[in-house]
């Protein structure tokens, strides 16, 4: 019900301004959602309609063909609405395609039966402007064969002839970039298609898009618009391998592509679909009617009994889109694209220390750093792990603007020109990590006990999306933790008191661990509701901003340490100034020993200085057992100190769904 009152962009929704000013002004907005500036324009291939004369009409009866339309009860065929992208709510039918020039009827968008009509009517009947097919392919091509009836204009659509035509197999990928951890438009991953054949295989196939179409960059009205469908959502189309350049090289993401299992017809009539799509806009929704969503429809008119797109309400992430392929039996293979960053790590795994060290020396382009390898030690096979290792290091430093033009282009044809000079070739087998949908589903809730300072209670969680810490990454961007609207409702025995205990709008840490090379820094923000040991004993709900910055360390595989330095602002009316707010400490470690544990310990020391000034340290240990997708089981002990220390030990059982 939600997502209709939004659509009426008459009603706004409180808690999404809290939503939108505390985060988005912080998170960076250089990646918006808008994966393309401009929709793909395309000129349709209008033919001239004098080759079509009014007499090839005569023999279609169109009430004959609408009443057989009806006998077949095709308007309300699962094929019809995928076509038209009708879904029931509260208040009826209604398709979710805006654009008025997608329907015939007037009252298209609402009325399967009338566009149903208007359609037929429109590609039987004589039109001296335009061919109908041109506009309306994949519905012409299922009405041809539901009505058993050739419109004359099919052999002079130009377009629909050349598709039906093609003899090439064509073969169609479902690609996700992984999450951007980033950008908040795209922290939980991506979804588009490819299209290819062996004219255009790989890299130089077509990627079909689906994206909000806005330059706008200022955060907090971006997400405003986002999320209340201010914005026109097109289909784009471009060549793949910029995708790919965009994700891998330019944000570090790693790509997954899903080869879909259509036959040929299938693809045929995604293609006339894609077609009927181009230009059309729909209302962009950032958490339902989105990227993943849209692309949803693409090929659940393959195959409509599919469903594909029911069953979601508030909310899409794309790795849920990605789990109702998959289960919808549409894939047949997988194969793994390692980014740019990914590939540059692996590099450096094999590398001494020596060998590093002369990397960095030509990436900062010292003199004689080239001479001195040839000339070095060195055996060949580690200088061309150097050679190869500095030219991916070099293109990563450009793509983050740390040359110009000229620089990159001397040093990089430099590198290449010595790598030329061995003949042996090195194959670098990156492991692939486990696939997306194997990971843990995205939303949970968590049946918590425990006792606080000897008071025991119960506690309900809740949380929309989408994985912390604890979690098993499988699946997940490595040190990631994205949290939305978890939601924690504790009721304590000995008063019996029901209270909301906690409200997290936003938690978001980024724990990436640098290496020689390459060193991300590592930051956080939380923000929203929650009940801290304050004064007395007593908890009391403030809303806190707490942000942060640092370093992450990996001391292991299975072991990272951290440090970062806070601030943290509280706001309650009761204290002075009726704010709170100063900088603060925080290190804590992360480890896995074994494949179902995780185990997370921090401290966080803050010192208030606006306001009442005072000390507030917290410590937390977390202990969790996960056993598969579905559930896990977690222990955590907390310390708060304000002037005395309050304690508390819990122990929960996880559930995750989707």
């Amino acid at each position: 019900m939600l997502s209709y009152i939004r659509h009426s962009k008459t009603f706004f929704i409180v808690p999404f301004f809290i939503f939108l000013i505390h985060s988005l002004l912080i998170l960076h907005y250089q990646h918006v959602l808008a994966q393309q500036n401009q929709p793909y324009e395309i000129t349709i291939d209008i033919q001239d309609s004098t080759q079509v004369t009014k007499e090839l009409f005569d023999p279609i009866n169109i009430d004959q063909l609408i009443s057989k339309a009806h006998t077949k009860n095709l308007s309300n065929t699962s094929q019809w609405w995928a076509l038209l992208h009708y879904k029931k709510n509260l208040f009826g039918i209604k398709s979710l395609v805006d654009d008025p020039k997608f329907f015939l009827a007037s009252d298209g968008k609402f009325n399967p039966k009338s566009e149903l009509e208007a359609t037929i009517r429109y590609l039987y009947s004589y039109n001296e402007k335009e061919n109908p097919i041109n506009r309306f392919m994949a519905r012409y091509e299922w009405l041809k064969k539901e009505l058993q009836t050739t419109s004359p204009y099919e052999k002079y659509c130009t377009k629909y002839q050349e598709i039906i035509s093609f003899k090439d197999t064509i073969k169609v990928n479902l690609v996700f970039p992984t999450g951007y951890i980033n950008s908040p438009a795209s922290m939980f991953g991506h979804t588009l298609l490819t299209v290819q054949s062996q004219y255009n295989p790989g890299l130089l196939s077509s990627a079909i898009n689906y994206a909000a179409n806005t330059n706008e960059t200022f955060g907090p009205l971006f997400a405003f618009r986002g999320i209340f469908g201010f914005y026109k959502g097109y289909f784009s189309i471009m060549p793949y391998y910029m995708k790919v350049q965009e994700y891998g090289d330019l944000e570090s993401r790693d790509i997954w592509e899903y080869t879909l299992n259509l036959n040929q017809d299938e693809v045929r009539f995604m293609l006339f679909h894609i077609w009927e799509l181009d230009n059309v806009y729909s209302d962009y929704y950032f958490f339902d009617e989105n990227c993943s969503f849209n692309l949803l429809y693409l090929m659940e008119v393959t195959r409509p009994d599919s469903h594909l797109a029911d069953n979601f309400f508030f909310w899409v992430i794309p790795i849920d889109t990605m789990r109702k392929v998959i289960n919808a039996e549409f894939v047949e293979r997988t194969a793994f694209r390692p980014s740019r960053t990914t590939t540059i790590n692996h590099m450096v795994s094999q590398l001494n220390t020596d060998q590093i060290n002369v990397v960095k020396s030509i990436a900062n382009q010292n003199n004689d750093s080239l001479t001195n390898l040839i000339n070095s030690s060195f055996t060949e096979k580690q200088k061309i792990q150097i050679l190869d290792c500095a030219s991916e290091f070099i293109q990563y430093r450009y793509s983050n603007k740390e040359y110009t033009q000229k620089e990159y282009q001397d040093l990089f044809i430099n590198v290449l020109k010595i790598r030329s000079s061995f003949t042996q070739t090195l194959t670098y087998t990156i492991p692939n990590p486990p696939r997306p949908e194997t990971g843990h589903y995205s939303s949970h809730v968590r049946l918590q006990a425990g006792i606080f300072d000897e008071k025991p209670y119960t506690e309900v969680v809740y949380r929309p999306s989408y994985h912390d810490l604890c979690d098993d990454p499988s699946g997940f961007i490595s040190g990631s933790q994205i949290i939305f609207g978890e939601t924690a409702i504790r009721y304590y025995y000995d008063n019996q008191n029901l209270l909301l205990q906690r409200l997290e709008l936003i938690n978001i840490e980024s724990l990436s661990p640098i290496n020689p090379l390459i060193k991300p820094l590592s930051w956080k923000v939380i923000t929203g509701f929650d009940r801290m040991p304050l004064e007395n004993n007593n908890q009391t709900l403030v809303y806190q901003l707490n942000t942060g910055s640092g370093y992450t360390i990996e001391i292991f595989k299975w072991l990272q340490i951290y440090g970062m330095i806070e601030f943290s602002g509280l706001l309650n009316n009761n204290f002075k100034h009726n704010i709170e707010a100063g900088p603060g400490l925080s290190a804590g470690i992360v480890l896995q020993p074994f494949q179902h544990i995780r185990i997370r310990s921090y401290i966080v020391d803050t010192y208030y200085l606006y306001g009442d000034a005072f000390n507030f340290i917290t410590i937390k240990a977390i202990f969790q057992y996960n056993f598969n997708q579905r559930f896990s089981t977690r222990f955590e002990v907390s310390s708060w100190y304000n002037e005395q220390w309050d304690n508390q030990l819990s122990g929960a059982l996880i559930f995750y769904f989707w």
